[in-house]
Order: structure tokens, then sequence, then C-alpha cells
């Protein structure tokens, strides 16, 4: 017996009611299980460090402003060196990794800036701000020894709070429509089977 299109359309048009369940208990669980996974909660405080030469006997200023601009990304590099992140570690009222230092602390060059900010993330606002104070600090004291045409870097005011930020693991809105789209799928795999076993059977019976 031939399983044709419209075999098909009216076995799910038959069980659309089996395709509807599964879609519920399947986004429904997706949604569960979103629901249950853990938030994280994270602080992060941020101090920011100027990086710019004197330019009071400076025949054009502007030129240097710009050339300064063009060291940016290479005072990024000096911040990063593995001689300041080890300098930070030693200073740290606290026990951290360096690899963990790093992965903590973003240094970012805000637009138009000649500044570095150091936004560091920490389980609590004391760990945050206090990574951010250090930070700075050594990368003002550290980094003109590992490149000395930088000068002398001024920074900011202390980081004294943080910011507080939330995120789940799981993300409720995808995982509900996965699993709805998992559902019909299941429904849409058992009519397929289900019909192609039944026609199956009556081929057999007619021989």
């Amino acid at each position: 017996m031939e399983f044709s299109l419209t075999d098909l359309v009216k076995r799910f048009w038959r069980y659309a009611w089996l395709i509807i369940l599964l879609v519920i208990v399947f986004a429904g669980a997706g949604f569960t299980y979103a629901k249950s996974g853990k938030v994280i909660t994270n602080f992060s405080a941020s101090r920011t460090v100027l990086i710019a030469k004197n330019n009071t006997d400076v025949k054009d200023p502007n030129s240097r402003i710009q050339a300064d601009k063009l060291l940016i990304p290479t005072y990024e590099k000096v911040a990063q060196d593995d001689a300041v992140v080890s300098a930070v570690q030693a200073a740290l009222p606290f026990s951290m990794s360096k690899s963990d230092i790093i992965s903590a602390v973003k240094i970012q060059n805000p637009d138009s800036t000649l500044a570095l900010n150091f936004q560091a993330s920490g389980e609590n606002t004391y760990r945050a701000k206090t990574l951010a104070n250090v930070y700075a600090e050594t990368f003002a004291s550290v980094g003109p020894t590992i490149y000395p045409d930088m000068g002398k870097p001024d920074v900011l005011s202390k980081a004294t709070g943080s910011d507080v930020t939330k995120s789940a693991l799981k993300n409720a809105k995808k995982l509900t429509v996965f699993g709805a789209v998992f559902g019909f799928v299941v429904a849409s795999v058992i009519i397929l089977i289900s019909g192609i076993q039944k026609n199956y059977r009556l081929a057999k019976e007619q021989g």
C-alpha cells in the first residue's frame, strides 16, 4: 500500500493532540531545567590610569597627543606583561594565581582618551575593588621600568565600590524554544513510524 502525502497530512491532523502534548511537555521541561540552573552574582570595580607625556615645551602639543594615542596598544601590552602580573600577585592581600588575575581583569582604553581602565571582577565587593586598585597602582609603578619612554602614569581616584551583575548559566527562553522544537520532532517521528508500520501491515495483509 502506497504511503501518500495525503495519508501523511491526515495522520498528522489525526494526531495533532500528540504533537501539542509533546511540544508542551518538552517546552515545560526546558523552561524548568533553565530555571533550576545556578545564577552567578558577579562584582566588578574599575580604576583609571592616565598616560600622557608633559607637553609644556612641545612646539606641537596636538602631534604629541596623537603620538601618545598610537602608543596605547603598547601600554596595554605592558599592562599584561608577566612582570606586572607577578607584582600584582605579590601585592594583593589575598591569594590569587596569575592566570586568575589575568582572567579577572579587563584592560580597556576609553575612546578618544589617553587612559587605561582596569576593570576587575570578583566574588565580592572587597576583592573586586582591591584587585582594581592594586593592578592600576602596580602598573603605574612597574610599567615605566618595562617601557621607560612611557613616562609616569597618573593613577586616578581609588575604586571604592563595585557594580553588581547577575548572569544565569542557562537561558530560559532558548531552552524553552529548544524543548518545543524537540517535542515537535519527537511527535513527528512517532507519527511517521506508526504510519509506516500501519501501511506495511496493510500491504502485507493484502498480499
